[in-house]
């Protein structure tokens, strides 16, 4: 009797897991693992991006959508339902199953990019890949919860001898070759459009790579802004800007600015001589794909008078010996205006 009671208790307890289905249970471990090398810039662009991008992007919302509308297994072969009883039971058949996936991803995609777009999210490559795998991830547990409570008889399963047959039987039981063949070409070519569609997705083009360079002051509330510089400036006083710094390289990059002041001289034709310069300060910082990066820099001009301009110069990378810029990657300046210490002016009257 003890027996009895000991085997019930682990049966309760084993039940559950026995019972976890095989296919979603893959999925939410799949798509969890991708999403580590994923974020990784090393890999952007490559091989290994597009297999792990694609089906987490165009496969797994939608077969986790699919599951939490369709529980049930397909349809029994010698069943004459129509279907819309077939949809009724919440059953379908595992071709009809794969082919929704697709389709369901497909349209959830531009939807996720508005609800970004109105959440106020920027597109960056932590907030469109921490949306995909949370959402996937959460109908998943939704369609775990849904395929745990429709009856057994009824619930959609997957082994492999199993899945592989009902895929051959949607694949290959037609009434003709003719149909068999278009069934098959018709796989092809949704395989093949899914596949240039998410490599476009998951490995930006040249074009879409490049730094930005901003220089910003902070409000009285904490907001940064690009306005309102510091303009003048008495002898030995300092005052701070900030230097921002944009990766959209689609990899880490090691960034380099050099901060100089310079004297310019503005010649008839409207070009600019500088006539003296000076460095200030020199800031390195490794920024990875996606992020951004910003430090104060406290402006103290080693120079007095007009015409005096603070440049930034970013370089991805070591500076050259003599940075300029025109050897600059990008560059930012504001002008200055320096007093001249009245013990200076006393003398040089004198």
């Amino acid at each position: 009797m003890s027996h009895g009671a000991n085997d019930s208790w682990w049966a309760k307890l084993a039940r559950p897991v026995l019972e976890l289905p095989l296919d979603l249970a893959f999925l939410g471990t799949a798509v969890a693992l991708a999403a580590f090398p994923l974020y990784q810039s090393e890999i952007h662009g490559t091989p290994l991006a597009a297999a792990l991008g694609l089906p987490v992007a165009l496969f797994a919302p939608g077969y986790a959508v699919v599951s939490l509308l369709f529980p049930g297994n397909g349809p029994s072969r010698r069943s004459a339902r129509s279907l819309p009883n077939r949809l009724r039971r919440g059953g379908i058949t595992v071709g009809e199953r794969l082919a929704l996936s697709f389709g369901v991803s497909l349209s959830l995609l531009p939807l996720f990019g508005l609800a970004l777009s109105l959440a106020g999210f920027s597109f960056t490559l932590f907030t469109v890949l921490f949306g995909l795998v949370s959402l996937t991830l959460g109908v998943t547990v939704l369609a775990v919860i849904r395929r745990l409570t429709t009856h057994a008889d009824d619930r959609f399963s997957v082994s492999i001898r199993g899945g592989a047959s009902r895929l051959h039987s949607s694949l290959f039981d037609a009434e003709t070759g003719a149909d068999v063949a278009l069934n098959i070409v018709l796989a092809l070519s949704v395989v093949v459009a899914l596949s240039a569609v998410g490599y476009a997705f998951v490995a930006p083009q040249d074009g879409e790579q490049f730094s930005q360079l901003s220089l910003l002051t902070q409000t009285d509330d904490g907001e940064f802004v690009a306005e309102n510089y510091p303009e003048s400036f008495t002898p030995g006083e300092t005052q701070p800007v900030y230097v921002s710094v944009a990766n959209h390289e689609e990899e880490r990059v090691e960034y380099t600015v050099v901060a100089e002041l310079q004297r310019v001289e503005q010649r008839p034709d409207g070009s600019a001589r500088i006539v003296e310069e000076e460095g200030l300060e020199r800031f390195d910082q490794r920024v990875p794909a996606g992020e951004s990066w910003r430090t104060q820099h406290d402006i103290a001009p080693t120079m007095a008078g007009d015409n005096l301009r603070v440049v930034y110069l970013l370089y991805t990378g070591d500076p050259p010996t003599d940075p300029t810029i025109e050897n600059a990657d990008e560059h930012a300046y504001i002008w200055i205006t320096v007093g001249v210490n009245e013990t200076e002016t006393t003398t040089e009257a004198e």
